[in-house]
């Protein structure tokens, strides 16, 4: 056997001793199934999975009705959460069902962070705060051209920002 050879061996023995065949479910990114350790699935949520739990990486888990052959796939899905900043300028607030309000008169003067769920729809409502000032636009690309309700599904960190206009009466 050459030198190159042996190296190349040892080395494999060595990397054999860590590698661990059984990888958790909802780590690990996927395309296709051929992307997904043995006994996992690649899910519509595009997360690598055991078939009971495939497609619902990124939604609240009833350990209960989980596959007894992937007992920590609870703790995977309530780790996992993706950032969502909403941002107001203006005067005026903007209220996520199930999420939270975000106010520009609050402490954080309009520039709140949620972790929520990837893959969850959520829907955002601007409202101006006086009768003075009206909601104009969603100046941020998620919400771009939509009305002051706007419905968007956040996959990856998303901002979501609202501008209120003062308006003369």
């Amino acid at each position: 056997m050459g030198l190159l050879a042996g190296l190349a061996a040892a080395a494999g023995v060595a990397l054999a001793g860590c590698y661990s065949p059984s990888l958790r479910d909802c780590t690990v990114s996927c395309g296709s199934a051929s992307d997904c350790a043995t006994g996992q699935v690649c899910g519509p949520d595009g997360m690598c999975a055991s078939p009971s739990v495939a497609g619902r990486c990124g939604a609240p888990v009833d350990a209960g009705h989980l596959d007894a052959s992937a007992p920590d796939a609870a703790l995977a899905d309530a780790a996992r959460t993706v950032r969502l900043t909403v941002q107001i300028m203006g005067t005026g607030s903007v209220t996520i069902a199930g999420v939270g309000a975000c106010s520009s008169q609050a402490p954080d003067k309009g520039n709140c962070m949620y972790d929520v769920l990837p893959g969850a729809p959520l829907t955002a409502q601007a409202m101006p705060i006086t009768t003075t000032d009206m909601f104009a636009l969603w100046s941020s690309m998620t919400c771009a051209g939509q009305a002051a309700r706007c419905q968007f599904t956040p996959v990856t960190a998303t901002v979501i920002a609202a501008r209120f206009v003062h308006s003369a009466l």
